[in-house]
């Protein structure tokens, strides 16, 4: 006997032949899962973010963008924590590395320390200074090596004439440049470079 099928119900009833089969089970095609379920693990990946990004920016040591706008802005005021390692300077690029006893490269900027002035390394007028630039060069670096390290502007001018940032280091609130006017190897700026040969 045949089979007579209802043709007005075609995009209507549950059991029309007419409708797709993912559509008779009841299930939308392209969702495999639930919208709720979606929704509900965006939810925690968009909140793990956001901790995430909070957390790196009040506990990070190494707040890169303001330590930028600290050596380009001469009118930043901000004093940034550092933590490099810094290794004497070799040919090639130089990116955090020791020049000499109070000179040093942070993030591809030549910076010159203000305040004090170390033996020259690579033009001593005599072998007591070579000998003194040597040990103000492996000095400082132990210093900046030691911990976090604040970088502040405090000369009047941006850069010196060979176009190098002036700053200073300080570490719990003291200038790294007195540590080694104490010990022998700098001394304090007055104006005018001192012989450091008798």
């Amino acid at each position: 006997m045949a089979r007579i099928y209802n043709f007005s119900s075609r995009s209507g009833g549950s059991n029309s032949p007419w409708r797709k089969g993912s559509e008779r089970t009841g299930r939308r095609k392209g969702w495999p899962v639930r919208p709720f379920q979606v929704l509900k693990e965006g939810f925690g990946l968009i909140t793990l973010a956001l901790v995430t990004g909070w957390a790196a920016a009040h506990y990070s040591v190494i707040p890169t963008d303001r330590i930028s706008n600290l050596l380009t802005d001469s009118r930043s005021e901000s004093h940034p924590f550092v933590v490099r390692y810094f290794p004497v300077c070799a040919s090639g690029k130089r990116l955090n590395c020791i020049v000499d006893g109070d000179t040093l490269y942070i993030d591809g900027e030549k910076i010159r320390m203000t305040g004090f002035n170390t033996p020259e390394l690579f033009s001593p007028q005599c072998a007591q200074e070579a000998q003194l630039a040597r040990r103000a060069q492996r000095r400082f670096q132990q210093m900046v090596n030691a911990g976090p390290f604040e970088v502040r502007r405090t000369s009047l001018r941006d850069r010196d004439v060979y176009g190098r940032k002036l700053r200073s280091l300080y570490r719990n609130g003291k200038p790294l440049g007195d540590q080694l006017i104490a010990e022998g190897l700098a001394h304090r700026w007055r104006g005018f470079k001192e012989s450091w040969c008798s």
